[in-house]
Formats: structure tokens, sequence, C-alpha cells
């Protein structure tokens, strides 16, 4: 008994000395300096052994990765930053030299940046209801993913596996992640600017390749499969090449220009810059012809002319004149020739309603655990069902769920619903409750949350059509808004200075 009580303390002295020795060596003013030394080292290993790139390239490569880990692993708002743009461009662009896409390494550069913020003492990371949610899902995610079930993850068309791990983790950690790094690391106007510009830039991209994927000239729209689709023929995809996701940025983006454009601390050049942004946005979102994103920018422009006190003149325009397009172009309007804007196609409606019986069965058949995690194509393909006699069989056929909800329900249970609703209207709750508290004025004020409140409507109207964990980016952007918006709001504990 006396060996076991001394081993014990050895191990807790041990321990000890391990954590007083860590947070010496990480709050060492040169610790990012050689964070960045080691760092750059690794990506020198990776680029001769993973698979060398040659010549300029390859020095530019490895310069830029020893300045990117010098911000990165110094500043958990520069990891987020970087994380933002990595899963913007995340199909676009490929790095063969890597063992895995930049996306996933920017994600655990935001983990080593908020680790090391964290035991330095320049972050202190809040734990509650929703944050105990948050890993209940997670955890539950992954009890999915090892738990038996009767059909496997795989894509029956292609008979490809669905990595489900990467699945878990563009769907669910990530944007949690977000949130509870955004929430104490985006606490001041400071930091706040640069998120919303960064969405205001990239929304003008998307803006700018879904107007000259149909005007031209073709040569400017990168990357080149925007012009190649053909799942999505007549729509503007984007560089997500995905006409929601697409839609979604850009609504993001009309709504955070048209802010911008009334602050006044802002300098002229700036605020005519989102000006010109947010009128690019205008058709490019008409541009994707696609009806769940009319929906929620006409939902997003209503919200705004109603509660967006001193910048209501922007969006009541808009919204008069999206009124006025649609009532001169009625006929059009409601045709069935989508690639004309028209909205009276039932194709896609008939898809859904298959995928909602679908989903409506599986539930009844397992409703407690589900089918598992990502096997709802699979589902979907071995026992499809029908809405009803008149809708074709064929419609929806061995697609994912087109409803977020419902996908959830079907493949993670009646418990993985509930522990998914419990985070989303806990958010929802905790943002709508303290906007109460932000000032009237000011990018980090009511501004900030009515932006976060707004693209977090048009997502969830979004999910009523789509099964919104494939979107990574748009999960991204919605829980890093609503963090930042909930901690700029709530009171700090103590100062805290973010690198």
């Amino acid at each position: 008994m006396a060996d076991a009580s001394t081993l014990t303390g050895t191990v807790r002295r041990g321990a000890e000395l391990l954590r007083v020795n860590a947070a010496a060596i990480v709050s060492a003013p040169a610790f990012p300096v050689r964070a960045a030394v080691g760092a750059g080292v690794l990506v020198i290993v990776g680029v001769v052994f993973a698979g060398p790139v040659s010549g300029p390239s390859g020095l530019l490569f490895v310069a830029v990765g020893l300045a990117m880990a010098a911000l990165v692993l110094g500043s958990p708002t520069a990891a987020m930053l970087v994380l933002v743009v990595a899963s913007f461009t995340r199909l676009a662009i490929e790095v063969p030299a890597l063992p895995s896409e930049p996306m996933v390494f920017a994600l655990l550069a935001l983990m080593i940046a908020a680790g090391v913020a964290a035991v330095r003492g320049t972050l202190r990371f809040r734990f509650g209801v929703i944050e105990a949610a948050m890993v209940a899902y997670l955890l539950w995610n992954l009890v999915s993913t090892v738990w038996p079930h009767e059909l496997p993850p795989v894509e029956p068309g292609t008979g490809a596996v669905v990595p489900v791990l990467r699945f878990i983790m563009t769907g669910t950690f990530m944007p949690f992640l977000a949130y509870v790094v955004a929430r104490v690391a985006f606490r001041s106007e400071r930091s706040i600017r640069p998120v919303l510009f960064l969405i205001t830039v990239l929304a003008a991209y998307a803006a700018a390749t879904s107007i000259l994927q149909f005007t031209g000239p073709t040569a400017l729209v990168w990357p080149q499969y925007i012009l190649e689709s053909q799942t999505w023929e007549g729509r503007a995809v984007g560089i997500f090449n995905q006409p929601v996701v697409n839609g979604l940025t850009m609504i993001a983006g009309f709504v955070t220009a048209m802010f911008l454009v009334r602050e006044r601390s802002l300098r002229p050049a700036v605020r005519v810059a989102a000006l010109v942004v947010a009128g690019l946005c205008v058709p490019g979102i008409y541009l994707t012809h696609t009806r769940a994103v009319w929906l929620v920018f006409g939902i997003a422009v209503l919200m705004c002319a109603i509660f967006a006190a001193g910048a209501r003149a922007g969006f009541v325009l808009t919204l008069a004149g999206a009124l006025a397009f649609v009532a001169v172009t009625w006929t059009t309007f409601t045709s069935s020739d989508r690639a004309a804007g028209g909205i009276g196609s039932t194709s896609e409606v008939d898809d859904r309603l298959n995928a909602i019986a679908t989903a409506l069965w599986a539930i009844e058949q397992k409703p407690l655990l589900g089918w598992g995690i990502a096997r709802f194509a699979a589902l979907n393909t071995y026992y499809h069902q029908v809405w009803a006699p008149d809708v074709d069989f064929q419609r929806g056929y061995a697609i994912a769920s087109h409803e977020n909800e419902l996908g959830i329900a079907a493949e993670l249970g009646i418990v993985g619903l509930g522990l998914w609703l419990v985070v989303l209207l806990g958010v929802t709750w905790k943002l709508v409750s303290l906007m109460r508290r932000m000032p009237v004025e000011g990018l980090a004020g009511r501004r900030l949350g009515l932006i976060a409140l707004t693209v977090l409507g048009t997502w969830v109207v979004c999910g009523l059509t789509v099964d919104l964990r494939y979107f990574d980016f748009a999960n991204l952007l919605v829980f890093l808004l609503i963090g930042a918006a909930v901690g700029a709001a709530e009171p700090a504990r103590k100062p805290v200075a973010v690198p």
C-alpha cells in the first residue's frame, strides 16, 4: 500500500512539474517564433519527403509556410481567419505534396493556437449548457461511428466509402470549435472587423464568379470547374460547386456589406467598396436559380428592413426592387423553366418529398439509435420510400437527405436529434437574449448581432431543403458569427488580451 501511495505521489508531482514547465514555455515572449521555426521545419520535411515542390515554387511554399506558422500559432484570431479561407477554397486548391487538404491543417493550427492561448492565460474559455450539449452531440456522433449498423457508410452510386470521421469533423466539430473560440477571442470591434471584411471579400469573389459564369469573359472565372458543372447546369455554383452554399455566402456578404456601408467610422472608400459588393451580390444570388436561396434572401432582407435600426433604407429599397422585378417578370418567374428563373418546376419538390418519406419511415423503424452516421444515402437506396402514389418512385432515389433535422434523426435517432436541437435552440436563445445588451452603434454592437441572427435564420431555413452537415464553409461561418456576437455581448470576466 505504501509503495502504491509513493507511486501516486510521484506521478502527481511529475504531472504538476510538466504542467508548470509547459506553461513557462508557451508563456515566453519568444514562443511564437520558436513555434514558427518548428512548424517551418515540419513544412520543409513534408515538402522533401511527402512530395517535393521544386524550384521557386518550393521556396515560396516554404516561405509562406514559415510566415503562416508565425502568424497563426501566435494568434487564435489569425488562425480562425486562415481556417475560413481554407474552407472557402477547399475544392479549388489541392496540394498533392500534403498528406491531407489545407483545411485540415488550418483546423489543427486553430486548435493549437487556442490551446496555447489558454495555457498562456490570454484566453479564458467558457463552458456552459450549450458547450456541454455540443460535446454530448459530438460524442453521440462518434458512438454512432463505432456502433454496429445494418448498412455500411457508402455512396451506392459509386460504391465509395464515406469518410465518416471527416464528415463529423467538417459538419460538427469544426463549427462547434469555431463557436467556442470565437466566443472568447472575438470580443472587441478591433478583432471583429477583420471577420466582417473577410466575409465581404469572399462574397465579392462569389458574386463576381457567379456573374462571369453567365456573362463572360469566362477566362476570368476560377476555378474552371464552375463552367463545367453538369450536376447544377445553368446555376451559379461558385467556388463550392454548389448553388445553395454559394447563395448563402453571397447573402451573408450582402447583409454584412450593407451594414459596413452605414458604419461612419470607416473610410469613405471602404464604404463605397462595400456598397459595390452589396450591389454585385444581388444578381449573383438571382443567378443561383435556386428557390431556397431566393426564399432565404427575401427573409434576410425583410428581417433587416424591420430590425436594422439606422440602416433600414438600403434593405427596404432592395426589397422593393425585388418585388418590382418579380411583378414585371411574373410569367417567367412562375414558369417551370429553371434556367430562366422559373419556380414552377416540381421535380425537385418530388425529390424532397420522397426523401422525407424515407426519413420518416427510417425514424419509425429505428427511433432511438438511428441507422448510423453518414448512412442516409445507403438507406435511401435499399429502403427508398414514395411520398404518394402520384409521385415518381425514381425521384429522390439514392440521394442524401434533403432535410437537415430529418436526416439527423434518421441517422442518429431521436437522441441525436434531441442533442442537436439543444445546441441549435441554445445558441439561438443565447444570441437573441444578449442582443438587448449590445450597443446600438458600432460593428461589435447590435449590427453584429443582427448579422449573426440573419445568417443563422437563412441557414436554418435552407436546412429545410438540404442536409447542412455537408456544407463545411456555411456551418463554419454561421457558428463563427454567433460565437463572436455572443462573446461581444457578454461581460468579460477579466480583461482579455488576444494576440
